[in-house]
């Protein structure tokens, strides 16, 4: 699965829907309220003005919660948004294929000015890889490539360029136990092993092909 990351945009869905409000005519939002408590639970709007609801916010209140949001009017929704206390944007979900199953998550950038980004190959909301980002620079990624809930895969880049590879090989240990090695140019240099687990790699020799792990590449 490539990677389709989402843009955490200033102007999110519900900046969109604010606007919208002040707009005459059908694109206003319509909202909804809790029959129990009154409270403001969801607004929705129409804001191509198509005469289909493509905007979707759900609320506490005067708090946002979440948002949806079909951006291209094809009918199915292509953005999700996340929202902590008090209207703080977490992350945006998207989907891979622009088939309406959300499979990306981008979030928020951190203290250590990274940005992470959640992939579900399977599409089913596991988290299976993991993205990093400086920027728009890819820095570095995690996988869990067998699907098992463990993390087997460790990449590391400078430049946007891969320079270092770790594999558990056993699919057990949740570390690694075989380092690849790659210049600037991205060519394999070369290959060792940790087999004591204490965290030393020491240099292996690079035949036959069977050294390398499964999915590896020269």
């Amino acid at each position: 699965m490539s990677t389709k990351r989402a843009s955490l945009r200033a102007f999110t869905i519900i900046a969109t829907v604010i606007v919208a409000s002040c707009a005459p005519g059908g694109t206003r939002p319509v909202p909804s309220y809790d029959p129990y408590t009154s409270k403001l639970i969801q607004l929705t709007a129409d804001l191509n003005g198509d005469g289909r609801q493509d905007q979707w916010t759900f609320l506490d209140g005067n708090r946002p919660l979440r948002a949806e949001a079909d951006t291209d009017g094809d009918g199915r929704v292509d953005r999700w948004e996340y929202y902590a206390a008090p209207a703080s944007l977490v992350k945006v979900g998207s989907s891979s294929r622009s088939d309406g199953v959300e499979d990306t998550w981008t979030w928020a950038i951190d203290a250590n000015g990274e940005r992470r980004v959640d992939l579900s190959r399977a599409r089913d909301r596991a988290i299976d890889r993991r993205e990093y980002f400086q920027g728009d620079v890819l820095v570095r990624a995690d996988e869990d490539t067998d699907l098992d809930g463990l993390l087997d895969k460790w990449e590391r880049y400078e430049a946007g360029a891969l320079r270092q590879v770790e594999f558990d090989t056993t699919k057990q240990l949740g570390r690694p136990d075989r380092r690849l090695m790659y210049d600037a140019q991205g060519r394999f240099v070369s290959i060792s092993a940790d087999p004591d687990g204490d965290g030393t790699f020491e240099p292996i020799r690079e035949e036959p092909q069977k050294d390398l792990p499964q999915g590896a590449r020269r």
